[in-house]
């Protein structure tokens, strides 16, 4: 994690409205800190939990495949990420790994352990909006969607 984020200076500059608005989810609202980096704000339990999830994923995964997690704080109400360029096709996954199906994609070396040590759901995984493009390459950028938390969370709908 970063030290050198100072949270209470975000949380000012989002209250003042100074920080667009990328996106929002079910359970989180996502904030362009304009240096590199995103904001994402629960909504509600499902989004305390999924920053979580983030959290522990991102400190756990040596890997290149995510975007990492910066900061969270010690309430999982505020998580920041590496910013990534925004992915509108899924084929751009596809073609940057040279594969012609997800169901490839998932089953190259690098990227085939991730649903199952993760408890990541495939299906969620080959959405655009959870990928982006950091450095050139895709990554995981919304990865907070666990199979626990959609049954402790969503199952009911």
């Amino acid at each position: 994690m970063d030290a050198s984020i100072h949270l209470p200076d975000i949380i000012a500059n989002l209250h003042n409205g100074l920080y667009p608005k990328l996106g929002s989810g079910s359970g989180r609202r996502v904030y362009d800190l304009q240096d590199g980096s995103v904001l994402k704000v629960a909504k509600n339990i499902r989004g305390y939990a999924q920053n979580q999830v983030e959290a522990i994923i991102s400190e756990m995964d040596d890997s290149e495949q995510f975007a990492k997690v910066l900061l969270i704080s010690k309430d999982n109400l505020y998580l920041v990420m590496e910013k990534a360029e925004t992915i509108t096709d899924f084929s751009q996954v596809r073609n940057y790994f040279k594969v012609r199906t997800n169901q490839e994609l998932f089953q190259l070396n690098n990227l085939n352990y991730i649903p199952y040590k993760y408890n990541l759901l495939t299906s969620d995984l080959c959405r655009p909006a959870n990928w982006g493009f950091l450095h050139g390459r895709p990554v995981i950028i919304d990865y907070g969607f666990t199979g626990r938390i959609r049954r402790k969370y969503y199952s009911f709908l």
